[in-house]
């Protein structure tokens, strides 16, 4: 899928919900970091939700009010890499695995790449 790029109030958006994790009101997200009205926020959810990274994903209460609940419909690591060509995809990978001290990361690795070999293989 092809992303469109973010602007700056929409990436700062994306990243409350992608750091905080949980559905969030457009009131949380503005009380989550300074420079946001709820206004801006409201403006760039629904921006978002026109677009498809945002989905209203439930209906909580806020203080006297009832507020929508967003979450994420694309992960942060889906978007920064539709963003990086192929070639740049295989020498950040290369780099990783070259200077990872990790074990469990270098094991993880072997076990995603054995698994899309296997998928690879039974087409």
């Amino acid at each position: 899928m092809e992303y469109i790029q973010l602007t700056k109030r929409e990436n700062q958006v994306m990243d409350i919900l992608w750091k905080e994790n949980h559905k969030m009101s457009a009131n949380e997200i503005a009380q989550t970091t300074e420079g946001l009205s709820i206004y801006t926020v409201s403006q760039v959810l629904q921006h978002l939700l026109s677009i498809g990274y945002v989905e209203v994903s439930g209906i909580g209460k806020n203080k006297k009010s009832i507020a929508r609940l967003y979450s994420p419909c694309i992960s942060e690591s889906e978007y920064i890499a539709s963003f990086i060509k192929k070639e740049t995809f295989e020498e950040l990978t290369l780099h990783f695995i070259q200077n990872n001290d990790d074990f469990e990361s270098i094991e993880k690795l072997e076990k995603l790449i054995a698994q899309k070999k296997k998928e690879l293989a039974d087409k």
